[in-house]
C-alpha cells in the first residue's frame, strides 16, 4: 500500500513539474511586417543578409514590390528596433530608423532608393 502511494505522490510530482516547465518556457517567436526602403535582389540580398539567425531572426523575407519585410524572430533574443536599427546599419531606411548618409552613399548606385525627408 505504501508504495502504490509513494508512485502515486511522485507521478503527481512529475506532472506537476513538467506543467511548471511548460509555463515557463513561453514562445518567445514574433513576427512582424514593415517597409525597408530598396530596388533590387542586390538589396534584399544585403537586408536578408544583415539579420542573422544567430542573432535571434528567424526567418526574413522582403519583398521589392512593396517594399515590406516579414520577419520571424526571437524576442528573447532580439527587439524589433534592432532589426531595423541592423537594416539601417547597412544602408536601408525603415518605418522608423534612417540609415546615416555616409552608409546610404556607399550602396551601389542601383540599391539608391528614393528616400523620404529627415524625420527629425
Amino acid at each position: 500500500m505504501k508504495s502504490i502511494i509513494r508512485i502515486s505522490a511522485f507521478t503527481f510530482l512529475l506532472c506537476f513539474l513538467f506543467g511548471s516547465l511548460q509555463l515557463l518556457a513561453q514562445d518567445t517567436k514574433k513576427n512582424e511586417v514593415f517597409k525597408v526602403y530598396g530596388n533590387c535582389d542586390m538589396c534584399k540580398e544585403t537586408m536578408e543578409g544583415a539579420l542573422k539567425k544567430k542573432d535571434g531572426v528567424l526567418k526574413k523575407d522582403w519583398d521589392k514590390k512593396t517594399k515590406m519585410l516579414t520577419v520571424t524572430y526571437d524576442e528573447s533574443k532580439i527587439t524589433l528596433t534592432q532589426i531595423k536599427q541592423k537594416l539601417a546599419d547597412v544602408g536601408y531606411d525603415t518605418d522608423e530608423i534612417q540609415a546615416k548618409d555616409e552608409v546610404y552613399n556607399k550602396l551601389h548606385k542601383c540599391c539608391h532608393y528614393k528616400r523620404a525627408k529627415d524625420k527629425s
